[in-house]
């Protein structure tokens, strides 16, 4: 702020006296305005299904949605239409819509400050003892914030600076202690930044752990994987975490391989950004060793916890686990040393950081496809260490007693990534065994099409009466009844476990293969019986009990891939 003040006395030659009122309206142009026409188009079109539906459900649904795009759009766009500007400054004080009684004057102000987060700007004005209303439960409320988003972007320099040149004038003794208090931040803030610097130079392992996801992606595309969304049989391939993998194959490494691991583009940027943020102030904090400690022991954690939950019926990948973990330890680091990191520091890492955490955590419970046991597993895991381990900035610490909790923090993840491992249940799926089947099923895939569609061909030759029964019969033993003997031979080697609930579907195939060849010799059968005189009427019987038994299991087996459709699991958990 005192810079502003400084800039503001600089190019006007002068320390202003008097502030002459300006308002700052909401404009269309806004993210507010844009959002609310946008919603207001939703809402329409919501509308328009409402009219349109047959499904009384749907149509309901709809009109939920209606209720809220609409709701939503008049809470923005009453701005652009009410008679108050968004924020009003003038020699009375500060009128804003987000101050409910009327104008804040300057002398209930101590503190004027801005910030940003999300690129949405605001001012947080500080209240005095005095002026702090009280809250209906207890307490009383020390800030009040005024959001700039609904001002036109080009504006919003201006907003500040007009609240800034204000304060100045207006808020007496307040404002001079203010901007001492805010140059001996910034000053605590920089000497705090530098301090940082020169214990860890250089952040070498948040670079290598970047990289080396950076690297495994590129790695990936160049072995044919889709860059935005690979395929789950590709990425297990590639050491996706998997319950049935990593405790039965004894496949452990895939608890690391999977963490360097993404699913697409997408995936792996928005884990970098992740890291990169709260990475470069852990890894100053703590040095590079014990960085990365804390980076690999929460990806390990999280894969292990994953074994119990996403890992069961998914395969899993993603450096979640591990940013997690360091978005826990900077977070306790911050609260641990509250008396040494400058306030400014703190409150940007626990406003930035902490809201990030709190809103992932709770995106990932409320969407399908995310491994939020791996999110879980590192945060508890980067925590502890955090407590645990010792920071470059406690100087008083010997190398000798670094060193010891940094070996009782790696024996501690061990014990209880290994107590994971070894209490994981048996797996829900095989993927393994299932990955295989779906290559084997793709490999016999055209020779399956082709078999079914002559069969079917001929079959309804045969209903129409082009096709006489006789040649039927004799396409059904020259033709069919082999080409369905070749598939079952090829599909014999593909098993998946009966306790496997993703293999349902693969193993009602091969079943539903097996039963089509046995009605088919059964058809033949009972037609040879009936041309061959003499023969035991009672086989004809029991050939015709069976052949109906037959059929109902495969209407059973066709039920079943009907639902199979509906409620598929979800292949590839990203972390």
């Amino acid at each position: 702020m005192s810079s502003l003040l400084k800039d503001f006395q600089r190019d006007n030659g002068f320390a202003p006296t008097q502030l002459m009122a300006r308002e700052f309206r909401a404009s269309w142009r806004s993210p507010t305005g844009i959002v609310g026409i946008s919603f207001v188009l939703f809402g329409l079109g919501a509308l328009a299904a409402v009219w349109l539906g047959n499904s009384p459900g749907l149509r309901f649904m709809m009109g939920v949605c209606t209720v809220f795009f609409l709701g939503f759009s008049w809470l923005c766009l009453r701005m652009l239409f009410g008679n108050r500007p968004v924020l009003r400054v003038g020699p009375e004080g500060i009128s804003a819509i987000a101050i409910k009684n009327g104008p804040l004057p300057w002398s209930s102000i101590a503190d004027i400050r801005e910030m940003t987060f999300q690129n949405n700007r605001s001012l947080v004005i500080s209240l005095t003892p005095a002026a702090a209303p009280k809250r209906w439960w207890g307490g009383t409320r020390k800030e009040q914030a005024v959001p700039l988003v609904p001002i036109q972007p080009e504006l919003r320099d201006d907003a500040v600076a007009a609240v800034f040149e204000g304060f100045s004038l207006y808020g007496g003794e307040q404002s001079v202690l203010a901007v001492k208090a805010h140059e001996e931040e910034t000053a605590s803030t920089l000497a705090f930044e530098k301090r940082l610097d020169e214990m860890t130079p250089t952040t070498w392992a948040l670079f290598l752990m970047v990289g080396l996801n950076a690297l495994a992606w590129l790695a990936n595309l160049y072995g044919g994987l889709n860059a935005m969304k690979p395929l789950p049989a590709q990425l297990f391939a590639w050491g996706a975490n998997s319950a049935s993998a990593v405790v039965e194959d004894r496949q452990y490494w895939r608890l690391l391989t999977n963490t360097f691991l993404h699913g697409g583009l997408m995936h792996l940027a928005l884990n970098m950004l992740g890291l990169w943020e709260a990475g470069r102030q852990l890894n100053r904090m703590y040095g590079n060793a014990q960085f990365l400690l804390i980076y690999l022991a929460s990806a390990l954690a999280g894969s292990a916890l994953s074994l119990h939950f996403s890992a069961q019926q998914s395969v899993s990948v993603g450096a979640s686990g591990a940013v997690f973990g360091v978005l826990g330890a900077i977070l306790v680091a911050m609260y641990q040393h509250r008396g040494q990191v400058p306030k400014q520091t703190s409150k940007r890492i626990f406003t930035s950081q902490g809201v990030f955490l709190v809103y992932a955590l709770a995106q990932g419970f409320g969407r399908q496809g995310v491994d939020n046991a791996a999110h879980v597993g590192g945060l508890l895991c980067g925590s502890l260490l955090a407590w645990l381990l010792v920071e470059k900035i406690d100087t008083s610490a010997t190398p000798t007693r670094r060193g010891a909790f940094a070996l009782a923090g790696t024996g501690l993840s061990a014990a209880a990534i290994a107590a994971l491992l070894f209490t994981t249940p048996a797996p829900a799926v095989h993927h393994r065994q299932l990955f295989a089947f779906q290559a084997g099923l793709n490999r016999l895939a055209p020779a399956m099409s082709a078999t079914e569609k002559a069969f079917q061909t001929d079959g309804k030759a045969y209903r129409s009466g082009t096709l006489s029964e006789a040649a039927f019969t004799d396409a059904m033993r020259t033709r069919h009844l082999p080409a369905y003997r070749a598939i079952q031979r090829e599909l014999a080697p593909l098993e998946i476990p009966g306790s496997d609930v993703a293999g349902q579907g693969m193993r009602d195939l091969k079943r539903s293969n097996t039963l089509v060849v046995e009605l088919m010799e059964l058809q033949l059968a009972q037609t040879d019986a009936v041309a061959t005189p003499g023969s035991d009427p009672g086989v004809g019987t029991a050939a015709a009990m069976r052949m109906q038994a037959i059929g109902k299991e495969l209407q059973d087996i066709q039920a079943r891939f009907a639902v199979l459709a509906q409620n598929s699991t979800k292949p590839v958990r990203t972390d």
